[in-house]
């Protein structure tokens, strides 16, 4: 999961007990905002891959697969510390 999902839902979270200060409101916005463009980006490179292979462009569906997997490996959130064995 994003670090931006992680504090999207503690904000939402809070927002169910209490209102949200106007620095929460507005890292709330940028949040959302920030998820938007990872979705949006996300789905063009799925739809463009599902052109691809409608036309048979295995090149093509061969970059597309490898802006997708950028874009997954870019977001990933990493574990907390003390759950890496050394």
């Amino acid at each position: 999961m994003m670090h931006i999902h992680w504090r999207l839902a503690e904000l939402w979270l809070l927002q169910q007990k209490r209102a949200l200060t106007e620095l929460e409101k507005s890292e709330m916005d940028s949040c959302l905002k920030l998820n938007a463009k990872y979705a949006q980006r996300l789905a063009e490179q799925y739809n463009f891959g599902q052109l691809a292979s409608l036309t048979n462009d295995t090149e093509w569906l061969r970059e597309i697969s490898g802006e997708i997997d950028k874009l997954e490996r870019f977001y990933e959130s990493k574990r907390p510390s003390y759950f890496e064995i050394e």
